[in-house]
């Protein structure tokens, strides 16, 4: 499948699911309350530390099925490669279950702030959150091997299918049950149905015959120094990340979490975006390397940062410049937004810079070498960890948004200009300034001038809407402007019919 169609078919994948999983809040929190829907919050920070699992595992599959795919390495190896890993997952996954079953109850007590649901309730529902999460753990691997086989039509619309029935058909559920258990247990059946269906595609994919039970150490040893780095690196990726939701977690009743948990998903819907770009680009980057060594793979890196500045600028931009009303819009409710804005801003600008600078790390592991990705986490680390649990404690979700905000700048500045300079020197001062920085200042600048100059007293949501879309014009505009290459390739498609 061409790069287009593949960037196409991720975008109304991870469109459909983001769209239905942001829809179903305000549902959710009416239905459940703002205290049980705060669980749904500490499902987002179980399925971040449950991923430590997968951290080393799940690229290193994907990026051999991409070079199997491509006749560069022997299928019988990948396959052998692929199970192995596979069972690995499965026994990891097995101790952590009966780790959340004996320690369930200790956490409700002891970790969570709860006023009205009750310990049992708590419990049980850890104890579903975990399962449902250790087995869509498992699929995660799965769908590494089917997007790196550019099989990714499917992939997405299997991904909008299960979510669909994740999300969607769960508020009959929770209208008529109104309990967070039940939503839950919904949540669990689904990631089983889902995690057979994508085995059943892994076996038509794959050109040979691979044996259920197939455990080869050899093959896991050959891939051993990568897999180590990999699961290194992912594991401070996810402390780094993760650490304030943790802290916070412990800090914050259930009911302030859930809101501070809707500012998270907000500002993880840049991610999410930058998600399909960074999944099409990642075998071509592979492919790149392989047939034309740096130049080729720079080339590949310039377009992947135009493309995804161009697709994530513009609503980072509108939730940067009028957060309130954004939430305002979503759930209309007024003291949810109130509570949500301050929280926002902060997580957006270190997200946009996240989504970004991470392009650079698909090039170190398309080049097959993420000794500097190591590196640069380690410094993350170092700066981020002693700093998160003190502006935590003393400014609350509010200091550890901005935090984020601040560090990922500084790094962004700093180590990808030094990194560049060892991966692709001729290009360090461009990738920084012209096709990363100057749009994204430009965008976010003039979103919040607007917003300057157009203050309704009294907005309703339609008038909100509106504001918000000639925001998003508007910061799409000052893209293109400061943009030269994407704006004649707009040029061309629009006077080329």
């Amino acid at each position: 499948m061409s790069l287009k169609k593949n960037i196409l078919s991720n975008y109304a994948g991870t469109l459909i699911s983001t769209v239905l999983s942001f829809w179903v809040v305000p549902f959710y929190i009416k239905w459940l309350g703002p205290e049980a829907y705060g669980l749904v919050g500490i499902a987002s920070l179980v399925q971040g530390w449950v991923m430590l699992l997968n951290a080393g595992l799940a690229p290193v599959v994907g990026r051999q099925a991409a070079r199997a795919h491509g006749g560069a390495a022997d299928w019988n190896e990948t396959g052998r490669l692929f199970r192995t890993i596979d069972w690995l997952m499965a026994g990891l996954s097995l101790l952590v279950f009966l780790g959340i079953v004996f320690t369930g109850p200790w956490l409700a007590n002891n970790w969570l702030e709860k006023t009205h649901l009750e310990t049992k309730t708590v419990s049980t529902s850890l104890t579903l959150l975990v399962l449902m999460t250790l087995t869509r753990l498992l699929s995660s691997v799965s769908r590494g091997v089917i997007a790196n086989m550019e099989a990714q039509l499917w992939l997405n619309a299997n991904l909008a299918f299960f979510n669909a029935l994740r999300f969607a058909a769960s508020l009959p559920i929770v209208y008529t049950w109104r309990n967070i258990e039940v939503l839950f247990s919904w949540w669990a059946i689904i990631a089983f149905i889902e995690y057979f269906s994508i085995q059943r595609k892994i076996n038509k994919l794959i050109p040979i015959s691979i044996p259920l039970f197939t455990f080869d150490h050899v093959e896991l040893k050959k891939h051993g120094h990568i897999i180590a780095s990999l699961t290194f690196t992912s594991t401070v990726w996810i402390l780094l990340t993760q650490l304030d939701k943790l802290i916070l977690s412990g800090i914050l009743s259930l009911e302030k979490y859930g809101h501070y948990s809707i500012a998270i998903l907000l500002a993880s819907g840049i991610l999410i975006l930058a998600q399909p770009v960074s999944q099409a680009f990642q075998p071509r980057m592979t492919k790149a390397f392989s047939q034309g060594g740096t130049k080729l793979i720079t080339e590949e890196l310039i377009l992947c940062t135009q493309l995804l500045v161009l697709l994530i600028a513009p609503i980072g931009a509108v939730l940067f410049a009028m957060p309130e009303s954004v939430v305002y819009i979503w759930t209309g409710d007024y003291a949810v937004s109130t509570n949500v804005a301050n929280v926002l801003r902060g997580y957006v600008i270190g997200n946009t810079l996240i989504a970004i600078g991470g392009l650079l790390y698909l090039m170190q592991l398309a080049i097959g070498n993420i000794k500097w990705h190591l590196r640069g986490n380690l410094i993350f680390a170092m700066i981020l960890i002693p700093t998160v649990p003190w502006v935590a404690k003393q400014y609350g979700a509010e200091g550890a948004g901005w935090l984020w905000a601040g560090i990922n700048l500084l790094l962004f500045l700093g180590w990808n200009s030094f990194l560049l300079s060892k991966l692709a020197p001729a290009i360090r001062a461009r990738w920084l300034w012209r096709d990363t920085l100057t749009p994204l200042a430009t965008a976010f600048f003039s979103s919040w001038l607007v917003t300057k100059f157009i203050q309704p007293e009294h907005p309703n949501r339609i008038y909100l809407f509106a504001l918000a879309l000639l925001v998003m014009l508007t910061s799409t505009l000052a893209l293109l402007v400061t943009m030269p290459e994407i704006r004649q390739r707009v040029k061309y498609k629009i006077f080329s019919y």
